[in-house]
Parts: C-alpha cells; sequence; structure tokens
C-alpha cells in the first residue's frame, strides 16, 4: 500500500517540476529572440543613417564629342565602395553649350555619346573634387547678372566664335583641357578673325611644344608623336614643332626609312 500509494505524489512532483523548467525556457528563448530583433535594428539603423550620410555619391559628367553634360547620384556602401542603388542620371548641360550645338556653332554627331569625362565627384559629406574638364565647364556656367557671359560672347561675335569654339571641343576630345581657360583669356578680347587665328596658333604651338618635351622626357614617346602630328597639321611653319620633328627623327632613324 505504501509503495503503491507513493507514486502518483512522485509524479505529481515531476510534472510539477518540468513546468517551470520548460517555462524558463521558453522566457529565455522570448528573450533571446527579442535581443536579436533589437540588435538587428539597431545595427539597420546604424546602417541606414551611415549610408545615407556617408554613401551618398554625386558629380558631373561631360561629353566632350557632344558638347553635353549630366549630373549622376548614387549610394554605395562607404569604404568598400559597393554600390548599392541604380545610378540616376539628369541632363544638366549648361546655356552656352546648348546655344553652340543649336546655332551649329559646333557640329555634333548625331548619336549618343559614349564618351563621358568626369568633371567632378562627390562622396558623402566631404567637398566635392573637381578634374580637368571642370577647366572647361566652369566657363560655360559662367553667369554675369543672368546672362550667360560666353553665350552672350558668341552671339556677339558670331565669325570669331565659329572658329575659336571647334578648337576648343578639339583640345576637349584631346582632354587637353589644362589648355583652354588660358585660351580663352587670350582671345576674348580679340576683335577680329585674323588676329584670334594668331593668337590661337601661337599659344598652341608653345603649349605643345612644352607638352611634347614633357612626354619625351617621361618616356612617352607613342603619344608625344601623336601630339605632334595634330600641332603639325594646324601650325605647319613653326619652326619649334619642326624643330621636335627633326630631333624625333635623329633619335629614331628607323622614322625615315
Amino acid at each position: 500500500m505504501s509503495a503503491t500509494s507513493a507514486s502518483p505524489s512522485s509524479g505529481s512532483t515531476a510534472t510539477q517540476s518540468a513546468k517551470p523548467s520548460r517555462s524558463r525556457k521558453r522566457v529565455a528563448t522570448g528573450y533571446r529572440f527579442l535581443l536579436i530583433t533589437v540588435s538587428s535594428l539597431i545595427i539597420g539603423g546604424l546602417l541606414f543613417v551611415m549610408i545615407r550620410t556617408f554613401g551618398y555619391v554625386e558629380g558631373t559628367e561631360f561629353a566632350p564629342n557632344h558638347f553635353q553634360t549630366r549630373r549622376f547620384s548614387f549610394y554605395e556602401i562607404p569604404l568598400v565602395h559597393w554600390q548599392i542603388t541604380p545610378i540616376r542620371r539628369v541632363s544638366t548641360t549648361p546655356e552656352t553649350a546648348r546655344y553652340l550645338t543649336q546655332s551649329k556653332i559646333l557640329t555634333m554627331p548625331n548619336q549618343i555619346p559614349d564618351r563621358w569625362d568626369l568633371v567632378e565627384i562627390r562622396h558623402g559629406l566631404q567637398d566635392a573634387e573637381p578634374r580637368d574638364p571642370a577647366l572647361l565647364l566652369d566657363h560655360l556656367r559662367l553667369m554675369d547678372e543672368g546672362i550667360s557671359v560666353w553665350k552672350q560672347w558668341s552671339k556677339k561675335n558670331p565669325k570669331l566664335a565659329q572658329q575659336l569654339w571647334p578648337t576648343i571641343a578639339k583640345l576637349a576630345d584631346r582632354e587637353l583641357y589644362i589648355l583652354i581657360p588660358r585660351l580663352m583669356e587670350l582671345t576674348r578680347d580679340v576683335q577680329d578673325v585674323a588676329t584670334l587665328k594668331a593668337t590661337v596658333a601661337d599659344y598652341l604651338a608653345e603649349e605643345y611644344v612644352s607638352l611634347i618635351r614633357d612626354m619625351r622626357d617621361a618616356q612617352r614617346d607613342e603619344l608625344a608623336d601623336a601630339l605632334l602630328a595634330e600641332a603639325l597639321e594646324e601650325s605647319p611653319d613653326n619652326l619649334e614643332l619642326q624643330s621636335l620633328k627633326k630631333d624625333r627623327q635623329t633619335v629614331d632613324p628607323a622614322e625615315n626609312t
């Protein structure tokens, strides 16, 4: 009787002790789930703020063969620079550039631009980083009391504009943006076509000579030769350019064969 009567009592005690254990496990599991959820939300929120603050990238591109500009923007993961959103692009062609193409001062190809030079770019809170094409874009964007300066100059001086702008476009195509500001400064107050042609030829010949010598010193002979050939097409009688050609032929006699 005693053994039989003790069995229900011991089973009841085991059942009662198992219930708090399962309850504690459920509570612990719930806390872990809550902790994981809260941690994920905090990390996700911090990542979102970091990307919004430091991962926003924007900049400007210029198509030298079409005289068009566009603005682009996207988001990336900072530090590793992994792009995480599609690139958004918006046309921002300056008024002067639109006038030059619409008035046929510059004749542009009909196809869609396939080359875009980086004008400037900004990552997050950093200042914009300008590149060489900005040297041209600064002039195309130049305004004075709401008036586009170089558009106005081109309208007042159509014959001069037809001589100057194709030269500017050619320099942009060659990525020689660094020569453009000084050239525009020299020609801005010129009054006749003959003077403008002479000014442009003298300035470019002088700059080409310097660039070609620098390229040869850097052992970039192929690029130097290409630039020399282009310079001689524009200024075939320039003595310094002719001298550079003779020097090259002396160094590399194979060119004479």
